[in-house]
């Protein structure tokens, strides 16, 4: 199954706009569940929307948000061997600014007549890995992953 990707831009409770990845299903009848897949600390990156494209051959409606937008030019990509060059955008996240980004890419999804508005879930890596969780946390979700992701407080289970 081949996809349809492109970007779009949301509006954030916060004020601000940020751009999400989004790939849907070229063949099959929608709606489609949804997968939000959450950024490591580069960006979504070609690696990220690779995912993303994979997931909606799958039959997934897959998007990808760009949780830098505060920090970073839209479609910014970070260096796997410049660490340093992440950490202006990594450092200033928030459990505020990363509630709000998946509260802003939940409400679109669930706005879409191609996505099925109880069938969303959630995967992250690394640093997304997190988001992911506490996307589980806040959301009715139907299922998250996190891939090597950590929680610390203020989130106790």
């Amino acid at each position: 199954m081949s996809t349809l990707n492109n970007y779009i831009t949301v509006a954030v409770a916060d004020g601000t706009s940020m751009d999400v990845y989004v790939s849907i299903p070229k063949q099959g009848s929608a709606p489609f569940p949804a997968i939000i897949v959450f950024q490591e600390a580069f960006g979504v990156t070609s690696h990220i929307r690779s995912i993303a494209d994979r997931l909606a051959a799958q039959g997934y409606v897959a998007v990808a948000p760009e949780l830098f937008h505060r920090t970073a030019a839209p479609g910014f990509e970070g260096s796997y061997t410049d660490f340093p060059s992440i950490m202006p955008h990594y450092s200033v996240l928030t459990t505020e600014t990363m509630e709000a980004d998946i509260k802003a890419t939940y409400d679109w999804l669930q706005q879409q007549t191609t996505v099925i508005k109880n069938k969303i879930g959630s995967i992250g890596f690394c640093m997304g890995g997190k988001v992911s969780m506490i996307a589980n946390m806040i959301l009715p979700l139907s299922a998250a992953i996190s891939y090597y992701g950590s929680l610390t407080q203020p989130y106790l289970f």
